[in-house]
């Protein structure tokens, strides 16, 4: 009989969880309904009780409905969950600093109950209500009871407190599992109670069933609070007596059951606040149980029967399983938090991680939102996309969902099922954690064939362009260095933490120890840092400075000693060929193609020494090729030209070079490069890429006005920023009509883009060529060369 009583009282709070085929409805009951419920209900301080009677706190999870009682707000409703709503309200108007409802919006205070339910067994069924609640035109019961996707959305749109109450109606009348639960509605104005009264159909059985009361709301029984049962010399009761509000020491009288044990009366208190537990309760043996006992009947009316004894296994299984904590924001739709999958991955996108597609029981709306990519996701509606990091096309993996957005989610990797003939042991221990790479675990071939295929798709999808249109993305270009190439690096490190220690004998310090955390880079799909003491993609010479600038910025630290040590900074790493330069502001010299180039360690500046004087060849050679019409190329204009790589490399081989950029230091330092090397026919101009068309005399040389150089002959060198160009240059460009545009970029994404705007205005794509600037990561830079087309 004792293992019977405790089975049931844990079915109590799964039962709602069982398959929908073995669930049968019930009217929704009191919280002072029989059995089970009872006991959780019961409080009291027994003298003559063991300290094995006394449990941890338990809380109460209670769902509620704000209204505004802003005159200039009167529609305004928020809907929430809490286990305190005296405490939640006063978050809610501002009375609290600290609390999860401060974010509640301020333009519709103060705020009121307009109602609250009560009966919820654990953080999970709450969270699933409040989800259902808000996303009614979403939730797959909530269209079912209303028998009509498009009214659902209707109702969702309506505003107000009667509006709301009208989806409440629904849901706990009409949606499974939510008609199961044990719930009861509380008004604290009789005029919310008459409203929701008014909406309930009245020969509708299911809807009539269910309870409501009106009252305040510190006279609501959960919001009363419950006096502590001490027990001197337990120090699980120190920590519940510092427990106040409506928190409660539960204390279980065990005259309530005669049949069961300490042990097990502790047991049926506890309310599990862990995240799937309940979920997963549901074992073969429990799911015969609730088929053929008639558990799912209404508390009443059940009556246990003898012999049951089979469910203690379960129990004690349960009771084993490690907790699992949900997140405070995590949205359980499609997908539970650590729910795991076997699948098989697609593609790759363009950050790098790889892309599943599940079914769904359901079709989705597939509405993008703020936080989608809206570029990877599928349009079958039936389909859903998950990201899934370290993995490659073709493999088969098990992952575990941990973040649910609009239109995908994002998942860990558990285990390579089925592996790809191209994985490889990285290099680095941190691979599988560090976002500096994506890669490593793939063959450097490989790497390079998707890095083709994915510019290719990106041009197709993008670009709206058709394959016919453009012809094929050439194979991505790289060199033997695939590892020790990155001349720069720049790790960072988190605002350091004081410790309170004692004064070392040799005075180092006044007794308070700064110390900082990782220095190095952002996880994946995180904004936590991984600490990395050496990276495999920066030069030698940078590694070897990187262990003694670890070391002396926390020597820093401790000593006080840092320019900012309140706050995280980044560091500079830029090896300059002749020692690696820490300071942003110091100048160092390059070499690309017998060409020196001066700029200051910290601005921008191509990272592959190995690679770069090729790319400088291919844009020359794009550039000086001759027209159509068999004219030779005379003029240059280098868009967002930076210190001058690509105006200084190609001015032998036109008559005239212009370039300008933003950056007024960086204008500068092109000058001086020219100066250095030389080279006369180079002008550079300090503004924004539109104001290149301007018909001005650049500074210093009147002779050369853009305005005035032949449209047939000159060619436009574009090398913008990651963001692409504005849409502002695009229109000059194509008012301006150059012959030629050779588009260099670091974002394909971006470059497909504008590639759509320039072959509306009369361009053709001649060449696309990827290069595998930095191997082992996701970043590819592309040229794209245009031509104009003959009228």
């Amino acid at each position: 009989m004792k293992p019977l009583i405790c089975f049931l009282a844990m079915a109590s709070l799964v039962s709602s969880f069982a398959p929908a085929s073995r669930r049968t409805a019930t009217p929704l009951v009191a919280r002072s309904s029989t059995f089970a419920p009872s006991i959780l209900q019961s409080i009291s301080n027994d003298n003559n009780s063991t300290e094995e009677d006394i449990t941890t706190p338990s809380q109460h999870f209670h769902c509620y409905l704000l209204r505004s009682l802003d005159p200039k707000h009167p529609l305004k409703t928020y809907v929430g969950y809490t286990t305190d709503p005296i405490r939640r309200l006063r978050q809610h108007n501002g009375e609290l600093k600290h609390g999860g409802a401060k974010r509640t919006a301020r333009n519709g205070r103060p705020w009121q109950y307009a109602a609250i339910i009560d009966g919820f067994q654990d953080k999970v069924t709450a969270m699933q209500f409040e989800w259902a609640w808000q996303h009614t035109h979403r939730s797959k019961v909530f269209r079912e009871a209303v028998g009509d996707d498009a009214l659902a959305k209707r109702m969702k749109r309506r505003r107000g407190v009667k509006a709301r109450f009208d989806e409440l109606r629904v849901l706990l009348g009409e949606c499974e599992p939510f008609n199961s639960y044990p719930l009861e509605v509380y008004f604290p104005e009789e005029e919310s109670h008459e409203l929701f009264c008014t909406l309930m159909p009245k020969k509708d059985n299911d809807t009539q069933n269910i309870r409501k009361k009106v009252c305040p709301v510190n006279e609501m029984p959960f919001a009363t609070p419950t006096e502590t049962f001490a027990a001197p010399t337990d120090t699980r009761t120190k920590k519940a007596q510092k427990v106040n509000g409506s928190w409660a020491q539960m204390h279980f009288n065990l005259s309530l059951m005669p049949g069961a044990s300490s042990t097990q009366s502790r047991f049926l208190g506890q309310r599990r606040h862990q995240s799937n537990w309940a979920l997963n309760a549901v074992t073969p043996q429990a799911s015969h149980f609730f088929a053929t006992s008639g558990f799912n009947q209404s508390p009443e009316k059940f009556e246990p029967e003898e012999g049951e004894t089979e469910s203690t296994s379960v129990v004690e299984e349960e009771s084993e399983q490690p907790p699992v904590n949900v997140p405070a924001k995590f949205k359980p739709y499609p997908f539970q938090y650590h729910q795991e999958f076997l699948v098989t991955i697609d593609s790759l996108t363009n950050l790098g991680f790889g892309i599943a597609r599940i079914e769904l029981d359901e079709p989705h709306d597939n509405q993008a939102g703020d936080d989608c990519e809206s570029d990877q996701t599928n349009n079958d509606p039936m389909k859903w996309v998950v990201f899934v990091p370290n993995v490659i096309p073709g493999e088969k993996v098990r992952i575990r969902i941990y973040r649910n957005y609009a239109t995908y989610s994002d998942a860990d990797l558990l285990e390579i099922v089925e592996a790809s003939p191209d994985r490889i042991e990285p290099k680095c221990d941190l691979a599988n954690i560090c976002g500096g790479c994506q890669y490593q675990h793939i063959t450097v071939d490989r790497q390079r064939q998707m890095k083709t295929i994915q510019v290719q798709e990106l041009f197709e999808r993008l670009g709206g362009l058709k394959t016919d249109e453009f012809p094929s993305v050439l194979p991505t270009l790289g060199t033997d260095e695939v590892f020790g190439y990155r001349s720069k690096i720049t790790p960072h490190y988190d605002a350091p933490l004081k410790k309170k220690g004692r004064k070392n004998k040799d005075g180092s310090y006044n007794g308070i120890s700064c110390e900082i955390g990782p220095i190095g880079f952002k996880e994946k799909a995180s904004r936590r840092l991984v600490d990395v003491p050496y990276c495999h993609i920066a030069t030698p010479d940078i590694n070897e400075a990187l262990a003694r600038i670890r070391d002396e910025t926390r020597k820093a630290a401790r000593e006080g000693k840092l320019k900012k040590p309140t706050k995280g900074a980044t560091l500079l790493l830029r090896d300059a060929g002749d020692g690696v330069e820490t300071d942003h502001n110091v100048y160092v010299k390059t070499t690309v193609k017998d060409l020196v180039f001066r700029f200051k360690a910290g601005n921008f500046f191509q990272n592959n020494p190995f690679l770069l004087p090729k790319m400088v060849d291919l844009v020359v050679d794009a550039a000086t090729v001759p027209s159509p019409s068999g004219k030779a190329m005379t003029h240059l204009i280098d868009c967002y030209c930076g210190s001058g790589l690509f105006a200084i490399g190609s001015s032998s081989s036109f008559e005239a070079c212009v370039g300008i950029e933003v950056n007024e230091m960086a204008v500068e330092e092109a000058r001086e490069n020219a100066a250095l090397n030389g080279i006369g026919n180079c002008a550079f101009v300090s503004a924004s890429a539109e104001a290149i068309f301007d018909p001005v005399t650049l500074e210093g040389r009147s002779d050369l006005i853009v305005g005035d150089f032949p449209r047939e002959t000159t060619v436009v060198v574009v090398d913008p920023p990651r963001k692409g160009c504005s849409v502002e240059f695009l229109e000059q460009l194509n008012e301006y009509k150059p012959q030629r545009v050779v588009y260099m970029s670091c974002d394909p994404a971006t470059q497909a883009r504008d590639a759509k705007y320039l072959v509306s205005y009369g361009y053709e794509i001649v060449s696309v060529q990827p290069f595998d600037l930095f191997p082992q990561t996701r970043h590819i830079e592309c040229l794209a060369t245009f031509e104009l087309k003959d009228k």
